[in-house]
């Protein structure tokens, strides 16, 4: 059987116990309240508290998994068997666990397979667990798929756990915190859900005025409105967003021009990924997928994944800038890293290097500081 974790969520017929179960996907923290809801369903079943055992995927052998059910029933009792990071076994292994798992279970064992991945569009990534060893727990015993939530679903689930802490939290309070703070990552909007219940004291809502004062905007939020300052050549509005980056938030200028350069590569796979016909919200093919960084963190689908509402602002830039602007901003970028690090050029000021950066993106002047003691340019 294979759920999402909304269906096992709101299954009364659905119970863990006694089945082997995979828990997978990408969100950490909705599969932490899955174990514990396993937990809690194994206490009232024996009426105490369950021999609980918690094995690493990495070196495991398939033997061991199969030793741990047998002792279980050996002994008697509830036993629940918990493998966590289990896409970290050999393949070999998990085929042979494949193996284990059609045999089935002695009474009062449970086995819970989690996996730790990421989420990426990598494809390695998206099979977490040999195909084999999933469809063998889907015909034998219980899949459940913990998915990154969208902004709308992660805006709801900010509501109701405001509302278990105690506080109200108005619709576009949550949709603020999860879009422009912390993402729709469950573990970050918890904690910050914490810190704005006890800001607001007994009685207190909170909105966006509340969200504001207490949770700080995201870096890569301010480095969107830098980028969005240069593609309309703002050259004014762009150096003030950058001092308030420097000086307000105490920003190291080499993390802003990190962050500078992913926001151009992001723009850079959109145009490649917009140039092939996909839109926002599809899957590419796979030999457009195939052009895009295996890396995560510079593959803009995978990012799109992880953080749904960047496509439409990114989609927004990429098509306000040409390919000229961007091959032209990727060697300022990289001209501007050379003389922050003092391997290349005249200037030593890194404040004062990003600041030039800005002048000659949104303006195209060249900046004559940038030349090397023979003269060449190594920016613009």
């Amino acid at each position: 059987m294979k759920l999402s974790y909304a269906e096992f969520v709101k299954s009364k017929d659905t119970s863990s116990l006694g089945h082997w179960c995979l828990f997978f996907g990408p969100e950490p923290h909705l599969k932490r309240e899955a174990l514990a809801r396993v937990r809690r369903e194994a206490r009232e079943a024996a009426g105490d508290e369950p021999s609980w055992e918690t094995l690493d995927g990495r070196d495991l052998q398939a033997r061991e998994v199969l030793k741990r059910c047998q002792m279980g029933a050996l002994f008697g009792g509830a036993r629940v068997i918990v493998v966590r990071e289990v896409e970290q076994m050999d393949h070999d292994q998990q085929a042979a666990l494949g193996k284990v798992v059609e045999a089935g279970l002695p009474p009062g064992v449970t086995v819970i397979l989690v996996t730790g991945e990421t989420g990426g569009r990598n494809r390695a990534r998206r099979r977490a667990v040999k195909a084999a060893l999933r469809r063998a727990v889907e015909e034998h015993g219980v899949a459940v798929e913990f998915a990154r939530l969208k902004v709308a679903e992660a805006a709801r689930w900010a509501v109701e756990r405001a509302k278990q802490l105690g506080k109200k939290m108005e619709p576009a309070a949550a949709r603020k915190l999860v879009q422009q703070r912390v993402g729709t990552g469950l573990g970050e909007i918890e904690m910050e859900l914490e810190k704005l219940a006890v800001f607001v004291g007994d009685g207190g809502s909170i909105g966006t005025q509340q969200v504001d004062e207490v949770t700080p905007r995201l870096v890569e939020e301010d480095v969107f409105r830098l980028v969005d300052a240069v593609a309309r050549k703002e050259a004014g509005r762009a150096a003030s967003i950058l001092r308030g980056l420097l000086r307000e938030k105490r920003e190291s200028p080499g993390r802003i021009l990190w962050l500078l350069a992913q926001e151009m590569r992001m723009i850079w796979g959109t145009k490649l990924l917009l140039e092939r016909g996909w839109k926002p919200g599809q899957e590419p093919d796979e030999e457009t997928a195939a052009l895009l960084p295996q890396d995560d963190a510079k593959n803009a689908l995978a990012q799109f994944a992880r953080k749904p509402w960047l496509a439409k602002r990114t989609v927004r830039q990429a098509r306000a800038l040409s390919w000229g602007q961007v091959a032209g901003a990727v060697q300022a970028l990289n001209g501007c890293d050379l003389a922050i690090k003092g391997i290349r050029g005249k200037l030593n000021d890194e404040a004062l290097a990003l600041e030039l950066l800005l002048v000659e993106l949104c303006t195209g002047l060249e900046m004559p500081v940038w030349e090397t003691a023979k003269g060449e340019r190594v920016l613009g």
